[in-house]
């Protein structure tokens, strides 16, 4: 298992739209290690391979198959990870109540805002620095 160096959290972004990950780099590349991959069989192996701290994962990921809510289920299923902190995220905020019930921890709407996903992360990583 491989552990990112720094002291920083680690964060899985799941996540297939390229502007989308444009802004979460830059709304949380300087406070965590960021490591992105776009679509649920690479997340799945990035979750089994390396150590996060926290999962955001997009809902829609281009594949009928392999969504965010079945990469989550699958990652619950799996004992190193079923414990982790998962957020969806998503575009359809009508959809905040199933997702939540389905196993994730929270729901982003997209556009992510800064004040929210920082409020949603502070819940769940002690060691963030507050001043962003």
């Amino acid at each position: 298992m491989i552990q990112a160096s720094s002291n920083k959290p680690s964060i899985l972004i799941v996540e297939d739209n390229h502007l989308d990950i444009l802004v979460l780099k830059v709304l949380l590349e300087k406070y965590f290690n960021l490591y992105i991959v776009s679509n649920g069989p690479d997340a799945l192996y990035a979750a089994e391979e390396f150590v996060f701290d926290v999962i955001l994962t997009d809902i829609n990921l281009g594949d009928p198959n392999m969504d965010g809510v079945v990469v989550m289920k699958k990652m619950r299923e799996n004992e190193k990870t079923r414990d982790l902190k998962i957020y969806a995220v998503t575009a359809y905020a009508d959809n905040i109540e199933y997702l939540i019930e389905q196993g994730f921890n929270d729901v982003l709407t997209k556009p992510v805002i800064k004040d929210e996903i920082f409020d949603i992360l502070n819940g769940s990583v002690s060691s963030i620095n507050k001043n962003y």
